[in-house]
């Protein structure tokens, strides 16, 4: 989708015919600026590559002190952050009673900071993340990157496949290459 007010371009690709360091590069290897915004399918695959010097995830002003108390916790920790929105009303909003509780995701969450934001207690920080419906569990890397959004229940198995993405270490962009002389 190309947004022609604001010169962006949103790409979804296919991650069998790429990587996002391949097109991330190919991208910045025609002058332009790169930046992982969010995951906007669930089930699809996440669109583009951090930019050079990655964009923090926003905390917003009128953001709750837990919620800030939280993020500043993980960020000096260098952990990757999970926030899942949630109401005790919400049928689906079982991430936390059945698929975060089996054995194999406790334990992977242990190197994740954790935050949970009640729907119902804090309306406007969800505004502020643009949570439209629940769940929405956003995955952020230990750069403040937007990895993946999970806006539905899922199993244990394909949740941890979701955490090993938000808990990979970046991988620097390549060293440029000196030109060759002749």
């Amino acid at each position: 989708d190309w947004d022609y007010n604001n010169d962006k371009v949103t790409l979804t690709y296919d991650p069998k015919q790429s990587t996002l360091e391949k097109l991330g590069e190919t991208i910045t290897n025609l002058g332009y600026t790169v930046e992982v915004v969010a995951n906007p399918k669930p089930e699809g695959p996440a669109t583009g590559k951090p930019a050079a010097k990655p964009q923090q995830m926003p905390v917003p002003k009128n953001a709750p002190e837990f919620f800030t108390a939280a993020i500043t916790k993980a960020r000096a920790a260098g952990k990757p952050i999970v926030i899942d929105f949630w109401a005790e009303w919400c049928g689906p909003c079982k991430l936390k009673k059945i698929t975060m509780a089996e054995t194999k995701v406790a334990k992977a969450l242990e190197g994740v900071e954790l935050i949970f934001v009640d729907l119902d207690k804090h309306p406007k920080l969800a505004e502020a993340f643009g949570v439209k419906s629940i769940p929405d569990v956003f995955f952020i890397n230990t750069e403040g990157l937007v990895v993946d959004r999970l806006r539905k229940f899922e199993e244990a198995k394909p949740f941890l496949e979701r955490l090993k993405t938000v808990s990979k270490k970046p991988t620097p962009p390549p060293a440029k290459q000196p030109a060759k002389g002749k």
